[in-house]
């Protein structure tokens, strides 16, 4: 598996593919991020492809290709403000049906407690945050957590740790209160 550096430096050759590969890599992660801020799939799904777009259009002012994920996750966080800015959300009627009610109470609770964990993602440091997205939220396998990010796995393994942990933390700082 390429590195973020290798990816990069081949995008800047002409390589489109390989932006499609580092788009794959980095995808949910982004999406999350605008799903933390958003609280609607659309809006954060069109904050992605902006953040993508814009990323693609930018990736020549990139310094440091190794660096792709935290400066993509900045880009991520630029383009779900502009969207909050530009949102107007419209009123909704609720319905009368109890049907409707249940369902849309489990599906409110649901999405309550991924919102309340990407809440908690967010707080944490850049390095550590692309390391949870890339492993929960990609799916990428320690190794390949590694090889994306240009670090030692053994870095990778406590530095997820140490996320991990400062997550749960918080979680259980929260459920005291």
């Amino acid at each position: 598996m390429a590195s973020d550096l290798e990816l990069v430096e081949r995008v800047r050759r002409g390589d489109r593919e390989a932006f499609g590969l580092l788009v794959a890599r980095y995808e949910r992660s982004v999406l999350a991020v605008a799903l933390t801020e958003l609280h609607d799939v659309q809006a954060a799904e069109d904050a992605a492809q902006d953040t993508l777009l814009r990323a693609f259009r930018r990736l020549a002012g990139l310094r440091d290709g190794a660096r792709f994920g935290p400066w993509l996750m900045q880009i991520a966080r630029r383009q779900v403000v502009e969207a909050v800015r530009a949102r107007r959300l419209p009123a909704v009627v609720p319905a009368d049906d109890p049907a409707v009610d249940a369902i849309a109470d489990t599906t409110i609770s649901m999405w309550i407690e991924n919102e309340h964990l990407l809440t908690l993602v967010a707080r944490l440091p850049d390095h550590e945050r692309v390391l949870v997205g890339l492993r929960y939220f990609d799916g990428h396998s320690l190794a390949e957590v590694a090889t994306i990010t240009g670090r030692p796995l053994g870095t990778v393994t406590k530095q997820l740790s140490r996320a991990v942990a400062r997550l749960r933390a918080w979680s259980e700082k929260e459920n005291e209160r």
